[in-house]
């Protein structure tokens, strides 16, 4: 794919051209939309908001972040947290509950998603894995496979480490997509009113079995 490169997220990188890209990938994301209460300006000004403390936190956490970019603009986004991540300290999870009360504070359906996240948390897998926190393709690129690219660098590693992956999803047609790059779903979960979170393990494959996620592969 002509002008595609992947990169490492570096402490002096374009946050804010990647927050909005961010935002536009999850901008009719089905969780966002109910905490949202259906209203499309509560979530323009919120998602940017999120994802901002998203990345961040990425960074307070030593994550890996991987940028994929087309034309020198980033247009999709994977943020990784490594094996040994699970499960957070005290006081990792006090932080981090208490940045993600500070948005909800300005949404709707808190209660319902509250639960929804702090199910999520506890069924979090304990054995060593690299889990993908987020990723995010700009809503003008996709189905071109920027998202399996800017995945290859950590599968990878997974692959020839032996290590498996874990990541979660909220839009039931990311789970064949996902199971392209190796994924398995594990359960879907429903808390209350909140839509579905289907949970997906991947573990490490061989070198005959793992899809090809080089630049020039075809890609979804």
């Amino acid at each position: 794919m002509t002008g595609l490169t992947v990169r490492r997220l570096g402490a002096d990188s374009d946050l804010a051209e990647i927050v909005a890209m961010l935002s536009r990938a999850f901008w009719d994301d089905p969780l966002f939309d109910f905490l949202s209460g259906g209203n499309l300006l509560t979530e323009y000004r919120v998602l940017p908001h999120v994802f901002h403390a998203a990345v961040n936190d990425f960074r307070s956490e030593m994550a890996e972040l991987y940028v994929a970019e087309m034309s020198g603009r980033p247009r999709s986004f994977a943020g990784w947290l490594g094996p040994g991540t699970f499960p957070r300290s005290g006081a990792s999870r006090l932080a981090r509950n208490l940045r993600a009360a500070t948005v909800l504070m300005r949404l709707h359906n808190r209660r319902a998603a509250a639960s929804l996240l702090a199910e999520v948390e506890r069924r979090h897998p304990t054995e060593p894995h690299w889990y993908l926190a987020l990723l995010g393709t700009d809503p003008s690129v996709q189905g071109r496979g920027l998202g399996t690219t800017v995945l290859g660098p950590v599968l990878g590693r997974c692959d020839s480490d032996g290590v498996p992956a874990y990541t979660e999803t909220q839009r039931q047609e990311n789970v064949a997509w996902y199971r392209r790059c190796g994924f398995a779903a594990i359960d879907e979960l429903r808390i209350r009113r909140a839509p579905p979170i289907w949970r997906l393990w991947r573990d490490p494959q061989s070198a005959g079995t793992a899809p090809d996620l080089s630049e020039n592969a075809v890609l979804p």
